[in-house]
């Protein structure tokens, strides 16, 4: 695989698929460093799968575009990458939506399947899972304009709550009269007079189902990259 190992204005599709490998190799090393961590670091590791995934699916559509001498509208195969959405053309630069760029890599890949299969080397699977589809709704329904995991709340007040691992928790929910043998991590606030105030517990589900469709996503577009590598780039 050249590209690997060569600079990335060299590349096959202008670079987009190693720079998406290099943000998910990232996120790996985030998430295992996340594993003995009750904090934040699931917002960063959310940014890098998700950038990984924009990046992987314009890689996708710039490979097939060359691969078949596909215009991208009235401009060569090999001119400024553009998706085309709802009929209308926009570069690279003004799409950043995970499900609009799915939406177009899914369908260039499903129209010219076969064509893709013929000038394959090893003549390959092109069929795509059908648990994708559900991955990239919910990673699009979460982080529409990829500024979830990147900054605090912008547009919606409520958007810090539900992204913070760290919920805020009554008296009675935090010390039930029957209480489950699950450990619980909170910080608990007193006044002067030793009484309860306020109380904050870690709640390890909080975006769990996003994270793990991130996740899913991101590691079958790494292997569905690799394959248009090696089957029509030549390793370029």
């Amino acid at each position: 695989m050249q590209y690997m190992m060569t600079p990335l204005d060299s590349h096959y599709d202008r670079g987009l698929g190693a720079t998406g490998e290099a943000f998910m190799r990232a996120a790996m090393v985030v998430k295992d460093h996340d594993k003995n961590s009750l904090f934040f670091e699931t917002l960063p590791q959310g940014f890098l799968l998700r950038h990984a995934i924009e990046l992987f699916l314009k890689s996708g559509i710039v490979i097939i575009h060359r691969k078949l001498k596909l215009p991208f509208n009235d401009q060569s195969p090999t001119s400024n990458p553009m998706a085309r959405l709802a009929n209308e053309w926009k570069p690279f630069n003004r799409v950043h939506s995970i499900a609009d760029l799915y939406a177009y890599w899914k369908e260039l890949v499903v129209t010219h399947e076969q064509k893709l299969i013929a000038v394959s080397k090893n003549k390959p699977d092109m069929s795509l899972a059908p648990e994708l589809d559900g991955w990239i709704t919910l990673i699009e329904q979460t982080d529409p304009d990829g500024t979830y995991y990147r900054y605090p709340a912008i547009r919606n007040p409520n958007e810090d709550k539900d992204k913070s691992p760290f919920k805020e928790k009554t008296q009675e929910s935090l010390f039930p009269k029957k209480p489950s043998d699950k450990k619980v991590f909170a910080l608990v606030v007193e006044n002067e007079d030793r009484e309860f105030v306020r109380a904050y517990s870690f709640d390890d589900e909080t975006g769990k189902a996003t994270l793990d469709a991130l996740l899913s996503a991101g590691d079958y577009l790494s292997n569905f990259h690799a394959m248009t590598r090696f089957e029509f780039t030549d390793g370029w």
